[in-house]
């Protein structure tokens, strides 16, 4: 009969980039509730909410950018 292996322990690496996505959308979401509370009650501060929504739709570009780039440089470079 076959002897059943050990289970190897891998330890795998996390990828940074990930875990700045995570905190980034946690940010994203915190900011969109924000915006959602200033749409609602905009009689004390009626200009605060486009700079803020502007912030957010540029911390998501960015973002999405930087993800991009790393989907595209594990297509290129498969042995990494």
């Amino acid at each position: 009969m076959l002897d059943p292996r050990e289970p190897t322990v891998q330890s795998r690496q996390t990828d940074p980039l990930s875990a700045i996505t995570v905190g980034a959308l946690s940010i994203i979401a915190a900011g969109l509730f924000v915006v959602a509370i200033l749409a609602t009650y905009t009689y004390s501060t009626p200009n605060a909410e486009l700079p803020l929504v502007i912030a957010i739709v540029l911390l998501f570009v960015v973002l999405l950018g930087a993800n991009l780039l790393r989907l595209a440089v594990r297509i290129l470079r498969p042995g990494r």
